[in-house]
C-alpha cells in the first residue's frame, strides 16, 4: 500500500436492538473520529435489521451527523438502489449536501439479500437490471437533465454530487466507463490478490475524458488486539451462519476462528500484523481511501473509539497515510437557480 491515500471509517450502525442509543452512539463515533482527524465516515443501509444492522435511512442519520461535524466527509457504502425510487433519493441526497456543504460521496450497490428485496416486493433475480436504470435515472437527475417533457430539473441542484458518486461491484469496467469511483472489499471466495487485480482492471478501464480520476475505496474490516474476543467470535460465527442461510457462505466454512477470519478477509491482531495485513491488498494513492470496518453487532462505543485510536496512532501512519491529506475534490458544477 503507497502513501498519501485518505483515511475513513464505515459503520454499519450495529446493536443488538432498535432504540435511540445506536443513533447518539453513532454521531459520537463520527464525531471523534473527526477530532482524529479521519477524513471521512461512512454508513451503511440495512432494512429490517438484515445482519443486525440497524440503519434503513442512512440520510437521515447522515443529516444530523451532517450538523455536528465540520470537515469530515460523509459517505453511504452502500444505499441499495434496486429499493430506492432514483428521483427521491437524488432531492434527498442533494438536500443533505446542501446542508453537509458539499461533504457527501453517494456511494450504492445492488444489494443481496433476498428477504430485503421479498419485503419490497421485488425480485431480487431482477436487481441488477434495476440497478443499471435506477443508476441512470439517479445520474441524469444530480446532472441536471430535463427530467420530464416540460423540462423540469432537480431542486436543488446537486453540485457535484453527480461526479461523487460510488459503486460497490465486481463489474469493475462499467464503473471505469462512467466515471464512478470503486467501492471494494475482501471477497471471501478469492485471495487476497483477486483485489489487487480488481483495482488494476478498474484503473487500467479509466478514461482519460473524465472530469476526476480514478478513486477506489477499499474498504477493511480491521480488530486490533485488546478487544473482547469472546464477543467477536460470537458476532463473527453469527454472521457466518447468516450468509450461509442465503446461500452467500457455503456451508463448510465454521470452527476455528482464525481460519473463519482469514477467509472473511478481517484482519485481527497486533498493530505490526494488521499493518502487514493491510499491504498485502491493492495499492493506495492520493485520491484513494481506506475504510475500516472496527465494530460487530455487539461492539460497544468505547470499543470502537479505541479501534479508532490504534488506527490513527499506529497502523494508518506506518503505511504512509498523514491527516489533513485533502480528498480530491470533483470540478463542480456551475450554481443552478
Amino acid at each position: 500500500m503507497s502513501g498519501g491515500f485518505s483515511l475513513g471509517f464505515l459503520t454499519r450502525v450495529y446493536q443488538p436492538r432498535f432504540d435511540a442509543k445506536v443513533y447518539r452512539d453513532t454521531l459520537e463515533l463520527f464525531r471523534v473520529a473527526e477530532e482524529l482527524g479521519f477524513d471521512s465516515g461512512w454508513v451503511a443501509q440495512h432494512h429490517f435489521a438484515s445482519e443486525q444492522g440497524r440503519l434503513p435511512s442512512p440520510l437521515v442519520l447522515l443529516s444530523a451527523i451532517a450538523q455536528r461535524t465540520r470537515r469530515i466527509r460523509l459517505g453511504t457504502a452502500i444505499i441499495v438502489l434496486p429499493q430506492e425510487p432514483p428521483l427521491r433519493l437524488a432531492e434527498d441526497a442533494a438536500v443533505l449536501d446542501l446542508l453537509a456543504d458539499g461533504r457527501v460521496e453517494l456511494g450504492l450497490g445492488a444489494g443481496f439479500d433476498p428477504d430485503t428485496f421479498s419485503a419490497f416486493e421485488l425480485n431480487p433475480e431482477q436487481r441488477h437490471g434495476r440497478y443499471e436504470d435506477h443508476l441512470q435515472r439517479l445520474h441524469d437527475a444530480l446532472g441536471n437533465a430535463a427530467l420530464n417533457d416540460q423540462g423540469l430539473q432537480l431542486r436543488p441542484a446537486a453540485r457535484g454530487l453527480g461526479q461523487r458518486l460510488w459503486e460497490a461491484t465486481s463489474r469493475v469496467e462499467q464503473v471505469a466507463a462512467r466515471g464512478n469511483g470503486l467501492i471494494m472489499a475482501p471477497n471471501p471466495h478469492l485471495p487476497v490478490e483477486a483485489g489487487v487485480e480488481l483495482v488494476q482492471r478498474y484503473r487500467q478501464g479509466w478514461r482519460s475524458d473524465h472530469l476526476t480520476a480514478p478513486r477506489v475505496v477499499r474498504v477493511q474490516a480491521v480488530f486490533p488486539e485488546g478487544g473482547d474476543d469472546t464477543a467477536l467470535r460470537q458476532d463473527i460465527q453469527a454472521y457466518v451462519r447468516r450468509q450461509q442461510t442465503i446461500g452467500v457462505l457455503d456451508a463448510s466454512l465454521g470452527g476455528d476462528l482464525g481460519a473463519v477470519l482469514e477467509r472473511l478477509g478481517v484482519l485481527h491482531g497486533s498493530s505490526t500484523q494488521i499493518v502487514e495485513g493491510l499491504r498485502r491488498g491493492p495499492q493506495l494513492g492520493v485520491h484513494d481511501q481506506l475504510v475500516v470496518q472496527v465494530q460487530t453487532t455487539s461492539t460497544p462505543l468505547r470499543e470502537a473509539i479505541r479501534a479508532l485510536e490504534i488506527l490513527r496512532q499506529h497502523i494508518a501512519p506506518a503505511l504512509g497515510w498523514r491527516p489533513g491529506v485533502a480528498i480530491n475534490r470533483p470540478l463542480e458544477e456551475p450554481v443552478q437557480a
